[in-house]
């Protein structure tokens, strides 16, 4: 049996993709996971070797914080080039993330084939030089293959069961209330609960809220027709039930909302921190007129309060706007390319 080793980490964005796959491919290959000690540590199932090399991510803004990235760098890639050459895989799926970097410089270094995804909008500095690398870079966005040859448009991977149509039972909704999920990603987003706290009392007199506030963030308590969770394993199901979602921009989030067909009012970051991923996806979403961008800087709880009241006042108008745009779940054409390139092991380079 072939030996696939998939890496990726720092958010679940860059994790659930990859476990998906595993999911799909554990009966025809021995699947393997070399990741930081970030939440892939913990949601990499059991039955999965794992493998933790060190990571250190680029912190935009602040030069001195980033002088010993060269260093761990070179020591994670000395690390996966021993722990790839111990376990000969016959191909690597990158899921991006500053992680994936040093396991896939090693991986060329040893002539392994290289799958890697991109999901945002923009390419992550990660992802720059995988492309270099890689011998497939497979993207959620159709207009990204211009880029390079090397680009395959896949679309996002999503997990089989995201086409269920169950619902939460768990939940006291009120049945003649609209429900808002609203979502801060895996880690939570502080900004967003800050400003969504205040107003709590008020936005339940008309709705149905659940919110995932991140499991570094479980002070909030539920209470009726207010739903407070630190994190929910299964995301289809809270999608089922919402009319509208309120959250960052992340790729995950966005495309999982797009493909569920569900309006979003969208609060990407912006600041120093990032580089401007989540809002080139946030504008794209807008653009599509399934979404609407709110700038956090403009924000806030009476702004937020008043933009949930307007956008639900027009929420018919994104609804109709999915009428004519189909997203793909991506994972079989991303299982199929894993799958011949493993198979034959096949190295374009």
């Amino acid at each position: 049996m072939e030996t696939i080793v998939f890496t990726g980490g720092g958010t679940l964005g860059h994790v659930m993709p990859n476990l998906y796959l595993i999911d799909e491919l554990k009966s025809q290959f021995h699947c393997v996971y070399l990741g930081s000690d970030g939440p892939e540590m913990a949601r990499v199932p059991k039955d999965v070797e794992f493998f933790c090399i060190p990571a250190v991510k680029l912190t935009r803004g602040k030069i001195f914080c980033n002088l010993k990235i060269p260093f761990v760098l070179v020591n994670a890639i000395f690390k996966a080039k021993k722990i790839l050459k111990k376990i000969h895989p016959a191909l690597i799926f990158s899921k991006g993330g500053y992680v994936s970097l040093p396991v896939c410089v090693a991986a060329k270094m040893l002539k392994i084939p290289i799958i890697a995804h991109e999901s945002d909008y923009s390419f992550g500095l990660a992802n720059k030089i995988i492309l270099r690398l890689c011998t497939k870079m497979c993207v959620n966005f159709k207009i990204l293959q211009q880029k390079s040859e090397k680009i395959v448009y896949t679309g996002p991977i999503f997990a089989k069961s995201f086409d269920s149509s169950a619902k939460a039972n768990k939940f006291v909704l009120h049945l003649n209330k609209p429900t808002i999920l609203i979502l801060g990603g895996s880690l939570g987003a502080k900004a967003i609960n800050e400003l969504v706290k205040p107003i709590v009392d008020e936005l339940i007199k008309d709705f149905n809220i659940i919110h995932i506030l991140g499991k570094q963030n479980t002070k909030e308590k539920s209470r009726l027709n207010y739903t407070a969770l630190p994190f929910y394993k299964n995301m289809t199901e809270l999608y089922n039930l919402a009319d509208f979602v309120i959250g960052r921009s992340g790729a995950g989030v966005s495309s999982e909302c797009f493909y569920k067909k569900i309006p979003m009012l969208l609060i990407p970051l912006e600041n120093k921190s990032t580089r401007g991923d989540q809002l080139l996806n946030a504008q794209y979403y807008q653009n599509l007129k399934v979404a609407k961008l709110l700038h956090q800087s403009a924000l806030d709880s009476q702004k937020l309060k008043s933009e949930i009241y307007n956008f639900y006042a027009n929420i018919k108008s994104y609804k109709n706007a999915y009428l004519n745009l189909q997203q793909v779940n991506g994972r079989q054409k991303v299982v199929d390319l894993i799958c011949f390139y493993a198979t034959k092991n096949i190295n374009p380079h």
